[in-house]
């Protein structure tokens, strides 16, 4: 900031100062510190000192790609003023040489409207074919655009759709669902790098909002497999290798793949390790978000429950410093997965502590499925704890919640009429009405949209522990270590 002025003292540095020492924001306490300055007065130096923060932080990101190539455009505006046309097409060439070999194709098109301007107005005594070879090249660069752009609304459409309504619940919603996606397809598809991504986050989507969890793991594959292909991409944009991995691990955890899972969890682990001295802040933020919640999934697709909840207690922590950057999808996603592993541990006022979190948060809009498992999870819980004077209340309250959310499944009323009419029941001789209720719960599962319910909650685990007088992490962690015995490793 010193370096265009001659004044030692300018306001926006001491501003600075004020601001660095206090322990939170306080705009009463930076207003005493300035008491000769007018409110407007010092929120122009405000204002101005932000501006210089960002001033400073873009020179020390002069290594990143995108801002390289942003430099060698301004450095040609500049000479291009100058009248120096020739020097100003050689920075031209240097943007273009960093934005194809990054495939940054948006600005790979304003460097090449730049150079046509430049050779439709000037001499420049390049070779007669110029003219032809820009015009190409911009007329290639736009086709592209349709289908990178036709791709990015529909991902973002999907992606839209799923924080609203979570996965398809009928025949008729997911009928809406492939309307909707196949009408939103390009005309024909484009095969340059960043269309291919976007189609695969795209058909990834569809496949995960369907519950077709072997489509979506396939799609997730590939997209892993592009960057994996090149090593320059890799280095470049890790955040969207780590997504694509994401995308891979979420598949294989519904699929219940245990072996394959532990496999794509310590591939994330290795090039998060591998990488992350390098990442900037965003990819930190990212990377700890999807290898956070890999590292809960795999206490729960293992079936150490204990282990997870313990572990959870050493997440909270770790989570802290980012909860101020973390949407309020992903917050609630973690205490749903917390609230899975205390009651997998028995622990169920701990899950009741995490799942209240969920059910008291205001926007019941966001994430649907979350909000309506957390209540059926909050009232099983309950029962285990044998607070029978709350489990009437709760059933009234559940059952109104998924009426306004029309989300009343056959899953739910089985379980609301068991807890029903067995909570003022003796426990120890309800050992045939669960096995009923298991059989019951069997049969209305065979339906994909019912078993749904399966992907938030093992109510089946749930009753065979009931009726077996085991934990129900026992249970479980048998059954998946059936499944690791049973599975070869994948190649």
């Amino acid at each position: 900031m010193k370096r265009n002025t001659t004044d030692k003292e300018l306001i926006s540095i001491r501003l600075f100062d004020v601001i660095d020492k206090l322990p939170h924001w306080n705009d009463e306490k930076i207003q005493e510190a300035f008491p000769k300055l007018k409110a407007n007065t010092l929120s122009n130096h405000k204002a101005r000192l932000y501006e210089q923060i960002l001033v400073s932080l873009r020179l020390l990101q002069s290594d990143d790609p995108r801002i390289r190539i942003k430099d060698h455009i301004s450095y040609a505006e500049l000479l291009h003023k100058k009248g120096l046309y020739v020097q100003s097409l050689a920075q031209l060439a240097k943007a273009k040489q960093i934005a194809s070999t990054f495939k940054m194709d948006i600005l790979r098109l304003e460097i090449v409207e730049f150079e046509k301007k430049i050779e439709g107005r000037y001499v420049t005594r390049s070779h007669s074919q110029r003219a032809d070879e820009l015009t190409n090249e911009s007329s290639l660069l736009r086709s592209r655009f349709y289908f990178e752009g036709a791709w990015s609304d529909l991902s973002l459409k999907l992606y839209d759709y799923y924080l609203k309504f979570g996965h398809s619940k009928s025949e008729e919603q997911q009928r809406a669902l492939s309307t909707m996606f196949k009408e939103s397809l390009p005309v024909s598809q484009g095969s340059e790098f960043e269309d291919t991504i976007y189609k695969y986050q795209c058909y990834v989507w569809f496949y995960y909002i369907s519950q077709d969890f072997v489509g979506c793991y396939a799609y997730a594959q590939r997209w892993c497999q592009v960057y994996e292909k090149n090593d320059v991409l890799l280095e470049s944009e890790p955040e969207m290798y780590i997504r694509g991995l994401h995308n891979v691990l979420a598949a294989l955890f519904y699929c219940d793949d245990v072996n394959r899972f532990i496999e794509n969890h310590k591939k994330l682990k290795e090039f998060t390790s591998k990488h992350q001295h390098r990442f900037n802040e965003n990819q930190v933020i990212q990377s700890f978000i999807y290898l956070e919640t890999a590292n809960l999934n795999s206490y729960i697709v293992e079936g150490r429950f204990t282990e997870g909840a313990r572990y959870s207690d050493e997440f909270l922590q770790k989570m802290k410093p980012f909860e101020g950057r973390l949407d309020i999808h992903r917050i609630m996603v973690f205490h749903y997965k917390i609230a899975s592993l205390k009651f997998g541990s028995a622990d169920f006022s701990g899950a009741i502590k995490h799942l209240n979190i969920i059910i008291n948060h205001p926007s019941i809009s966001l994430k649907e499925d979350i909000q309506c498992f957390a209540r059926i999870l909050n009232l099983i819980s309950h029962y285990e704890l044998g607070n029978d004077d709350l489990i009437d209340f709760q059933i009234k309250s559940t059952y109104r919640f998924l009426l306004k959310l029309s989300d009343y499944q056959r899953v739910h009323s089985a379980i609301f009429n068991f807890l029903k009419n067995s909570v003022f029941m003796d426990r120890k001789k309800l050992e045939n009405d669960f096995r009923l209720l298991r059989g019951e719960l069997l049969e209305i599962l065979e339906d994909k949209y019912e078993r749904r319910s399966l992907l938030y909650l093992d109510l089946i685990s749930w009753l065979e522990s009931k009726i077996s007088g085991k934990p129900v992490e026992q249970i479980i962690r048998e059954k998946k270590l059936e499944k690791i015995a049973d599975r070869k490793p994948s190649g």
